[in-house]
């Protein structure tokens, strides 16, 4: 794995991926998928990090730890909390920011995800057809150019539901796998 991961993550700070006012569906719709707790982890040359993904005991939601290091030795650590979605088969994430705490990226990120047996593919909306979306009237929502960067989808979850559902190959084009950390097993 390598930059592509991190920087859509790095991007949302800076208010450049595209984020929702409302969650794909509330989180009491779908249970929350257990599949995703583990820890999930890239490395490559320039850098390697880990994700990890528990129950949060105080909403009841997942929590998301990502903490990544680079060749300059440089820890970078934030938080994620958030429920899962089904959709038509799909499965997604919708995850809000939680440190560190950020006026400008108050919504939810959405991500598509797969769990594998031994990886966890993810794929972040893409900016430029939620961006495209939104200026043609298709997708209800504003984008802010200048200063600091904004795409802010305002749909409601249904509304938003069955525009993902339609659109799904130009919102997640590309998905990008980390591989789960496996404890060595303990010996009796």
């Amino acid at each position: 794995m390598n930059k592509l991961l991190i920087l859509p993550f790095i991007l949302l700070m800076q208010g450049c991926i595209p984020q929702s006012v409302n969650p794909l569906t509330e989180p009491e719709r779908d249970k929350l998928d257990t599949t995703l707790l583990g820890t999930w982890y890239w490395h490559d040359d320039n850098e390697a990090g880990y994700i990890h993904i528990g129950l949060d005991k105080k909403t009841g939601l997942l929590r998301l730890v990502m903490a990544d290091t680079g060749s300059d030795g440089v820890l970078d650590v934030s938080e994620f909390v958030g429920h899962t979605s089904k959709l038509m088969g799909g499965k997604y994430l919708n995850i809000r920011y939680d440190y560190p705490k950020d006026d400008v990226v108050a919504g939810y990120l959405l991500v598509k995800y797969i769990v594998l047996p031994h990886s966890l593919g993810i794929a972040l909306m893409d900016r430029e057809a939620a961006e495209s979306a939104i200026e043609t009237g298709e997708l209800q929502g504003e984008v802010r150019r200048g200063g600091p960067e904004l795409i802010r989808i305002t749909a409601t979850p249904e509304a938003l539901g069955k525009f993902v559902i339609h659109h799904n190959r130009e919102l997640f084009p590309e998905l990008k796998y980390l591989s789960r950390l496996e404890l060595p097993k303990k010996n009796p």
